[in-house]
């Protein structure tokens, strides 16, 4: 059974908010109608001929990427031109687009997070902060009984976080009163008259950026026909929001035990290092893609090494810096890991919010340049 791909974008909403991208990135639906019917997702880093291929064979209505096809302005679509050509072929194969990039990127649980994970770096925060994500209160009313349910929704869905905890609410019992009109489907009562009900009043912290998804998921899982429910803006500092990581390792470790762990983890053969790496290190930074402009960051914050996909020759600071080294796995290595872990957490998120969808991640998925 297909679900529309607008019932997909709630999810993925709910997951990394379109606004935690960071100003001039463009995500969400490049290609395609919010109507469309999906049976499976196909996800890969980008757009490429052989993947659009790849997700025209294996059936697939929707193809899920982190880097946008359209990040330029398109002037005009030229089939004698790679760019036109792909678009084409994207629309010719009847093929929805949907990007997540810098919201991926900032999200918690995100690529960056990811990163954090596989190198085994513990008191991991934010290395850039963006912006902050403010708190608003959701306060539902639902029937006795039911409350276990929506609190299982919401909390699955990554609300209701406070610090290292999940699911956090607070319930409390009362008696709710409502008359019925012609035309209602009251879950229990009579049209016309007046029916008392045991509720819980349950209350979540949910961040402002996901009110909208918050909203769609109470009405899914809630058994009224009509829930009711308040929102509050909170004085509650909201969550930090940014690109890169920052943590440590437990026990230090020798500079080239680093690298070799580097290549292993990104799956490379060859690493750029720049900089005068310490001989032992446990402060490690790390930001997916193009974090050359992070480099400063990670100094101020005490890295001793930097892992990145790709920087600049003078975004590294000039005369080099004692004890520090960024090490450059290639933009494409450093990203591509993601792809399979995030597809298996959107295979959870929409099983769990009763979406019979398959998400699949592309096999045709290959470095655009390399080293001779």
């Amino acid at each position: 059974m297909a679900v529309r791909l607008k019932e997909i974008l709630k999810r993925l909403e709910s997951q990394c908010p379109s606004a935690w991208a960071v100003a001039g990135d463009r995500v969400g639906l490049e290609v395609g109608h919010p109507e469309t019917q999906v049976k499976k997702i196909l996800v890969a880093l980008e757009a490429t001929p052989e993947v659009v291929a790849e997700a025209a064979r294996r059936g697939a209505q929707l193809l899920l990427t982190h880097h946008p096809l359209l990040y330029q302005p398109v002037k005009e679509v030229r089939e004698d031109q790679p760019s036109g050509r792909l678009l084409a072929a994207v629309i010719r194969a009847g093929l929805a687009l949907v990007s997540c990039h810098t919201n991926l990127d900032v999200a918690p649980g995100g690529l960056n997070d990811y990163l954090a994970q596989i190198l085994g770096l513990t008191e991991v925060e934010v290395l850039a902060e963006t912006a902050r994500d403010s708190w608003c209160k959701l306060a539902v009313m639902v029937p006795v009984g039911y409350e276990e349910r929506l609190l299982k929704t919401l909390g699955d869905a990554g609300l209701g976080v406070i610090g290292r905890y999940s699911h956090c609410s607070f319930a409390v019992r009362g008696q709710g009163t409502y008359r019925p009109l012609e035309g209602a489907r009251p879950f229990k009562g009579e049209v016309a008259k007046l029916s008392r009900a045991q509720e819980v009043r349950l209350e979540v912290l949910v961040p402002e950026s996901r009110l909208e998804a918050t909203v769609a998921l109470v009405k899914e899982a809630h058994p009224y026909e009509e829930p009711a429910y308040d929102l509050y803006p909170v004085k509650n500092p909201g969550a930090a929001l940014g690109l890169g990581r920052l943590g440590r390792w437990p026990k230090l470790k020798p500079f080239p035990q680093v690298v070799s762990l580097v290549k292993k983890l990104f799956g490379v053969k060859t690493v750029k290092v720049w900089g005068q790496p310490a001989e032992q290190v446990q402060r490690v930074a790390v930001c997916g893609g193009s974090g050359g402009d992070l480099i400063g960051a990670a100094l101020s914050k005490g890295a001793q090494v930097y892992v990145t996909g790709e920087v600049r020759h003078h975004q590294v600071p000039a005369g080099g810096c004692k004890d520090f080294a960024v090490l450059e796995v290639g933009h494409f290595a450093s990203e591509v890991v993601f792809m399979e872990p995030w597809a298996k957490q959107l295979q959870h998120l929409f099983s769990e919010t009763q979406l019979a969808v398959q998400v699949e991640v592309a096999a045709e998925q290959t470095a655009p340049l390399g080293y001779l």
